[in-house]
């Protein structure tokens, strides 16, 4: 009798870890269940923290690293006015080289103008400077492609020099002081959705 009240006991106590052991590493595992978001959503803060470097070399733009450096200038738009760099003075500056003879340039000019489009009340203003050609060639191509945003011309290229220009399309963004932020040699999407995202960080940072 005793030995059957024993097993019994000994029965139930082994029942009730069994039960216990269950349940408690079901918790446990819950616990870790809810946790996992956290752990998934810490990528994304981080991504929200990300600096405007990273975020700009993540659509190919490549921040400049070097000293704060302001290049002057002082070029004349279709009408012959005159413009120089501080007449840009409190705005982020998106300074494209082109050329009319350059396919890639063209290509990219109708994202361009969505560009400045979207973003010219946000603080962006948009100024192409051709690259050795005069008005009666540059005219016509941007009358073709209705072209809204300034074009100035940089008849001996001087200006490109100045701002390292090796190849066309190049495109520079200056600071709301006209310092030279970052660049980007080659043809892009100007008004694809992750550039305008990162040129609005980029606005709301600088």
């Amino acid at each position: 009798m005793k030995r059957l009240i024993v097993g019994s006991v000994v029965f139930a106590l082994i029942a009730a870890l069994t039960i216990w052991v269950a349940f408690g590493t079901g918790q446990r595992s819950g616990s870790d269940d809810r946790n996992a978001p956290a752990g998934q959503g810490a990528p994304q803060e981080r991504q929200g923290s990300r600096s405007i470097e990273e975020v700009l070399r993540s659509v190919g733009i490549q921040a400049f690293s070097g000293p704060q450096t302001r290049i002057d200038f002082e070029l004349p738009d279709l009408t012959e006015r005159m413009r120089s760099l501080a007449d840009y003075r409190g705005q982020v500056v998106f300074l494209n080289f082109w050329a009319t003879w350059c396919p890639p340039c063209i290509e990219e000019m109708p994202s361009m103008q969505r560009l400045a489009d979207e973003l010219r009340d946000h603080g962006l203003v948009v100024v192409a400077v051709n690259v050795q050609e005069d008005r009666s060639t540059v005219e016509p191509f941007v009358d073709d492609l209705e072209l809204t945003f300034e074009i100035l011309l940089d008849r001996r290229g001087r200006t490109g020099q100045s701002y390292g220009v090796r190849g066309l399309p190049t495109t520079v963004l200056l600071d709301r002081e006209g310092h030279v932020m970052a660049t980007k040699l080659g043809f892009a999407v100007w008004d694809a959705p992750e550039m305008i995202d990162a040129l609005r960080t980029l606005l709301r940072e600088r």
